[in-house]
């Protein structure tokens, strides 16, 4: 491997990783803007038992999976569209770097994650005001 091949490597795994956490914020946002609460106070948290989430609870996908879908202190249910949404944003970001390199691919990618945030937060306010809650008992940020 080239030095150049190394660096185009690295900076895709950057960009995907970044691409998993910006999914992670949508969830956060989508959760958060319908209830008209911030989306930087107070730090994520179980709204079953109100237990601050850690490291652990905090990394995209992974830690969706290690906790099977549920609260580590009460069982309660973190919901799939929380695995869905940050990996749709980690594939609106691998399928572009894929096929185009990290210049191109990376702007893509980066366009694909912003308009699905845009997407799956206006489809939470559409939810809300139409009178149905959000079925997320864990505020995943």
């Amino acid at each position: 491997m080239t030095s150049g091949s190394i660096l185009a490597a690295a900076s895709s795994l950057y960009m995907v990783l970044v691409a998993l956490l910006l999914g992670s914020f949508i969830n956060l946002a989508a959760d958060r803007i319908p209830r008209g609460e911030s989306i930087v106070r107070p730090p994520s948290f179980c709204r079953g038992c109100r237990r601050r989430l850690n490291a652990v609870d905090l990394m995209p996908v992974a830690g969706y999976l290690v906790r099977r879908g549920r609260c580590a202190s009460c069982g309660g249910s973190i919901g799939a569209s929380a695995l869905i949404v940050e990996s749709a944003a980690g594939l609106a970001m691998v399928v572009p770097l894929a096929a185009l390199g990290p210049v191109a691919g990376g702007l893509l990618g980066a366009s694909l994650v912003v308009l699905l945030g845009a997407v799956v937060v206006s489809l939470a306010l559409v939810r809300a005001r139409g009178g149905s809650p959000a079925k997320s008992d864990l505020d995943r940020g």
